[in-house]
């Protein structure tokens, strides 16, 4: 390199300052319009409003694209940790109530829907898919247990397709009735979903020092 000339930018991240985050939006929003088999990474770049060199730069086909998409914003919503079990049960049945409202949230459920009735594996995006989520609610799971806040032996999985049942069937209930649901009405249906897991599966410990005073049952 010669002397003024500047640095190379090494491969692997979108030169566009912020473009990360506006494709795998933009992945999420094309995903949930075209599903599989429409999904194209110039489709993407055209929403994200980059050059497709950009996309190309940081993944290299659509499956590591919305891999990525699905997993980062699975992320972001399930991990939390509010320091009780009740609390973090009703952040994640907040956030996955609110997901499920939104574009990107309908799209995430297109990608499971897909992933279920294909005879064939789609993509590493449909294992993602399956992973994310359960990984998550398991760890809130395991530190209730630790923490003495939720009986041993119950299965985890039940857990998470009670929340993610609520809010999904949540979701479809709402777009099918033509509604609009609210942050009021999302906290409220989000309060009733924990208060019914809870009333199985909290110990008599968690009962007595529930954060929002009252007992589950």
């Amino acid at each position: 390199m010669t002397s003024g000339e500047a640095p190379r930018r090494g491969r692997g991240r979108p030169r566009t300052p912020g473009a990360e985050e506006k494709i795998l939006t933009a992945a999420l929003d094309e995903y949930g319009e075209r599903g599989w088999a429409g999904f194209t990474m110039d489709g993407v770049a055209r929403r994200a409003g980059v050059g497709k060199s950009t996309v190309y730069l940081r993944w290299a086909d659509k499956d590591a694209l919305l891999t990525n998409a699905v997993t980062n914003r699975g992320m972001e919503l399930t991990a939390v940790d509010t320091g009780s079990f009740e609390g973090d049960l009703k952040q994640l049945a907040v956030n996955m109530l609110r997901h499920f409202h939104s574009s990107g949230g309908w799209a995430a459920m297109r990608v499971t829907f897909d992933c279920a009735s294909s005879p064939e594996r789609l993509g590493d995006f449909s294992e993602a898919v399956s992973q994310v989520h359960g990984r998550q609610v398991e760890q809130i799971c395991l530190r209730a247990v630790e923490r003495g806040e939720m009986i041993e032996d119950f299965p985890l999985g039940v857990v998470t397709e009670t929340i993610y049942g609520a809010a999904i069937v949540n979701s479809l209930s709402e777009r099918l009735e033509g509604r609009t649901d609210g942050d009021a009405a999302i906290e409220t249906r989000a309060a009733f979903v924990v208060a019914m897991v809870l009333d199985g599966i909290a110990t008599e410990q968690a009962r007595r020092t529930s954060p929002s005073g009252e007992p589950h049952s």
